[in-house]
């Protein structure tokens, strides 16, 4: 570190502290080929003309002494947002993937103040502990620092002093349920379908649904499709513009895209031609993205080709959707999955000598837990339900169900859990049974182990694609005993069992861990 410092200040009175704005972003060495390699980079309001870059290049070699071959590149570093979002993605899914996994992205606050950038973390009270003791604030700082020009802050805020913050993530979901009924509207049409979560990248929001790639077969003025990208290429092209100071014609060089978007159907290729404002903003995109687009459709080469003016990042959710689909709440009686009274040779003598709270004897609580294939909240899925109904500090109800997931459950679940690929071969999906539990919980206060940060994350992702809005208020129990119970060693749900004398038996089934946690939240709350 301390060389890397004498050749910047070498550099800098080399060149008489003219080009102090630089910042070096990274430097290596090839013996392959004899390249020493160095990449700088530089704030948007200052600017390197060619012969800024020969004083710097000279600087160098003048530093250096020997001969090398050097391949020196300069970038601008833009302020985005959307840009350092991407940037702080890329840090925690690397250093801290379960951390990453559990976080809700749009909780990520970017504040720009000229060169000065904060960085605002709101976060559930589990998730501020991790980020406090693994010190992520300040190496995501350094990580930041040196991939961009500006000062950054990072700081965290737990969630419960954000009320404001709530109501206003509350009022954000409300509005996309009523983008994704109005999707199931406009997609009527046999060749259109949902897509859901919509990101604008260029250009403005696409209200209409997209069609099947297939289903193009004529010229149109205005078309949306929606893919995966399978492939994405800059290219340049010349064109002539008057010059605004002289008036004379030059040649000026025009970036432009070519991208390949592929669906369920086909193929198509597109082009995107953007504005000088927007092309940084490209970068946010690459191969494996799902993207819907908005465009003309022209013939190129005897091919249909997309020339494209809306871009936006999207999520394309199972077609096996439309028969489970609940319009405004509506759910009139049990489909698929029913709930079955609770019994248990203990149940009569379970509370005869437990003093319960009025909170509990007056109200009614759904008790639930999620067994999934991983703990990634963005990918992996549900293939466990357990759930037991409290009503009057008595338990009532069970509602427990295997789900077939739509990929193979990873051994590593399995070991953990128990639950084969031939246990669930023959359940219903995620969609089907997410319609009922919906049904089993009207009306009651959710709370399960360490859901706030997990099991209701799954459970919000499933049911949006489904249209139901589980708005039942919840009460997190991994909370409540570190709130309650002070010195234990951790908190998991079998040392707080242990620590109560409740019995936990076959932790890792949901419906035992549904009991368990259930008991405890009678002793704590």
């Amino acid at each position: 570190m301390e060389k890397i410092d004498r050749f910047i200040d070498f550099i800098h009175k080399k060149t008489d502290e003219k080009y102090s704005f630089l910042r070096l972003k990274d430097i290596s060495f090839s013996r392959v080929n004899n390249t020493l390699h160095i990449s700088f980079i530089y704030p948007t309001k200052n600017d390197i003309t060619e012969q800024d870059k020969g004083e710097i290049i000279s600087s160098i070699r003048d530093y250096i002494g020997l001969e090398l071959n050097f391949d020196i590149t300069f970038t601008r570093s833009y302020l985005d947002s959307d840009l350092i979002i991407k940037k702080i993605k890329e840090f925690l899914d690397k250093n801290h993937h379960m951390f990453y996994m559990q976080l809700d992205k749009s909780y990520v606050d970017i504040a720009i103040d000229d060169d000065k950038v904060q960085v605002n973390f709101p976060l559930e009270e589990p998730l501020v502990d991790y980020f406090t003791k693994n010190k992520i604030a300040t190496a995501l700082r350094d990580y930041l620092s040196r991939n961009y020009t500006a000062t950054f802050e990072i700081v965290s805020t737990p969630l419960s002093s954000q009320p404001v913050k709530e109501e206003m993530l509350q009022e954000r979901f409300e509005s996309a349920r009523k983008k994704s009924e109005l999707d199931v509207i406009l997609s009527a049409s046999r060749d259109k379908y949902i897509v859901e979560d919509k990101k604008v990248i260029i250009g403005g929001e696409i209200s209409f649904s997209p069609r099947y790639i297939k289903s193009i077969s004529k010229i149109y003025n205005d078309c949306v499709v929606a893919g995966t990208i399978t492939s994405i290429s800059e290219k340049s092209f010349t064109k002539k513009m008057k010059n605004r100071k002289t008036g004379e014609m030059e040649d000026v060089v025009k970036p432009f895209f070519r991208f390949q978007i592929k669906d369920d159907t086909g193929s198509i290729n597109a082009v995107i031609f953007p504005s000088k404002a927007n092309y940084h903003k490209m970068n946010l995109l690459s191969a494996g993205n799902t993207v819907v687009v908005e465009g003309e459709i022209a013939k190129y080469r005897d091919a249909y080709e997309m020339k494209v003016k809306n871009i936006s990042l999207c999520s394309i959710p199972s077609k096996t959707l439309y028969d489970v689909f609940v319009e405004n709440g509506d759910v009139s009686g049990y489909r698929y999955v029913s709930p079955q009274p609770f019994t248990a040779s203990r149940q009569a003598g379970l509370f005869d000598e437990r003093h319960i709270s009025k909170e509990v004897e007056r109200g009614s609580f759904v008790v639930y837990d999620f067994e999934t294939t991983g703990l990634d909240t963005q990918n992996d899925e549900i293939i466990e339900i357990g759930a037991l109904k409290v009503t009057g500090g008595r338990f009532v109800e069970v509602f427990t169900t295997l789900v077939k997931p739509r990929r193979p459950i990873p051994k590593e679940a399995t070991d953990k859990n128990r639950i084969t690929n031939e246990m669930v071969a023959h359940s219903y999906s995620i969609e089907q049974v997410l319609r009922d539990f919906y049904l089993f919980c009207q009306g009651c206060t959710l709370v399960g182990y360490n859901s706030i940060a997990f099991d209701r994350l799954f459970l919000n992702r499933d049911a949006r694609k489904i249209g139901i809005n589980f708005d039942n208020s919840e009460l997190d129990v991994y909370l409540l005993a570190k709130q309650k119970l002070s010195g234990l060693k951790n908190y998991r749900l079998a040392t707080v069992c242990e620590h109560l004398g409740v019995s936990l038996v076959g932790a890792h089934r949901a419906l035992n861990d549904v009991i368990g946690t259930a008991e405890v939240f009678l002793k704590l709350y």
